[in-house]
């Protein structure tokens, strides 16, 4: 069978969601990777993971904030993320040396605060 890399994240974020337990997500992650294999779909893992994860922050209401500096933040900069993250929201931190200075956070790849010195440039010369 070929199934599309949005019905594939459907079905398993349906799985995961509707099991009860560690155990039960584990089986359910385990039969789908063995179904990607029996129908030669493996490429498509990515896109399905991609997927999956917007479905899933979409029905928990979890957002995935990405916070890029160009140094590890400082005690100011953790107080700003915390006040605009939820207890339940998955956090990732990255260092970007091209920022040059301050932070730059992205929302569920969709909303972005650029508060970082490369992009007072940019706005100054464009």
């Amino acid at each position: 069978m070929n199934y599309s890399p949005k019905n594939y994240a459907m079905a398993f974020c349906d799985a995961v969601l509707s099991a009860k337990n560690d155990a039960e997500q584990k089986k359910c992650i385990r039969n789908f990777l063995d179904l990607l294999r029996k129908n030669r779909d493996q490429r498509k893992i990515n896109e399905i993971l991609a997927l999956s994860e917007k479905i899933i922050s979409r029905k928990t209401g979890a957002r995935k904030v990405v916070v890029e500096s160009a140094r590890p933040l400082s005690a100011q900069n953790k107080k700003l993320v915390e006040s605009i993250t939820k207890p339940d929201d998955y956090i990732e931190k990255k260092i970007n040396k091209g920022l040059v200075a301050g932070v730059r956070v992205t929302i569920n790849d969709e909303l972005q605060l650029d508060g970082s010195f490369s992009k007072k440039i940019k706005n100054i010369f464009i």
